[in-house]
């Protein structure tokens, strides 16, 4: 048995590797805690995932799912903002990885 680490995306509830979603926490700012990105996963306190995909962050956001996770009230149009700038790169590794042949070699679709 793997002992691979599972997370679940709060926007499209899709079980998958860590390394296909961004780590998001909690900032206290002074209008209120908000929702930021953890890109290298050293920032403390509950984290949720989620795939750094518009479709999945806006999902997210409409079903209040990051209040759910972070059990209080946030603001998350700061990570909208801040993930604008990866979600263009991210979205184009993210369907890529979708359609990968698994594990095939380059040549055998040739």
């Amino acid at each position: 048995m793997s002992t691979t680490s599972l997370r679940t995306c709060v926007g499209c509830r899709t079980v998958t590797s860590p390394d296909q979603l961004v780590r998001v926490t909690t900032e206290n700012t002074a209008d209120g805690p908000r929702v930021v990105a953890d890109l290298h996963r050293r920032l403390g306190g509950r984290g949720a995932w989620v795939h750094a995909t518009r479709q999945c962050v806006d999902r997210a956001v409409r079903k209040r799912a990051f209040n759910r996770s972070f059990r209080t009230a946030v603001t998350a149009q700061h990570l909208t903002e801040q993930l604008r700038v990866l979600l263009p790169a991210q979205e184009g590794e993210h369907k890529e990885s979708e359609s990968e042949d698994h594990g095939k070699p380059m040549s055998a679709g040739r």
